[in-house]
């Protein structure tokens, strides 16, 4: 059974194996510091990350108009390569929107990570519901309202899935 629960120090060490295996590492020793972290364990063993923040204004500062206030923003988000298409990614999605919502967040926002699989990227996201909020180009972000995203896990959860 897939489970999702907060970093521990004990994760550190494959949580940056799996980054740095989706070109998503920062060259060195793991440190969340200043970001809140989720990890995805199948079986005893790490198959996803993701890091985010529940309170970010990112966009009004920069002139953005298009970002709402106050949205939850997921800052990097890795699978396995053996676990992907197999829902850990959306889990780990649908758990920040379910504390983003608790947090009193309405919208959950991201910048798509560069790299060779970003089509794939793409693909995801627009499957979880999140699309583009800004025209396309570097740095562009995409979103959607939180809402929409635990809406969608409910009606998936009853259909058997």
């Amino acid at each position: 059974m897939l489970l999702i629960h907060d970093i521990t120090r004990a994760d550190y060490p494959v949580v940056e194996e799996l980054l740095d295996s989706n070109d998503l590492g920062v060259g060195g020793a793991y440190s969340p510091e200043g970001q809140e972290v989720v990890v995805a364990e199948l079986h005893g063993s790490v198959v996803g990350v993701a890091e985010f923040q529940l309170d970010c204004d990112f966009g009004r500062d920069e002139g953005r108009p298009a970002h709402p206030r106050e949205q939850a923003w997921i800052l990097t988000m890795a699978v396995a390569d053996a676990h992907r298409r197999h829902g850990v990614g959306r889990a780990l999605v649908t758990e920040i929107a379910r504390r983003a919502q608790d947090a009193g967040r309405t919208f959950l926002a991201l910048v798509l990570q560069d790299g060779d699989d970003e089509a794939d990227r793409r693909t995801f996201f627009r499957a979880c519901g999140l699309v583009p909020i800004e025209p396309a180009g570097l740095g562009a972000a995409w979103g959607c309202p939180v809402a929409q995203i635990l809406a969608a896990e409910s009606v998936a959860t009853t259909q058997g899935r």
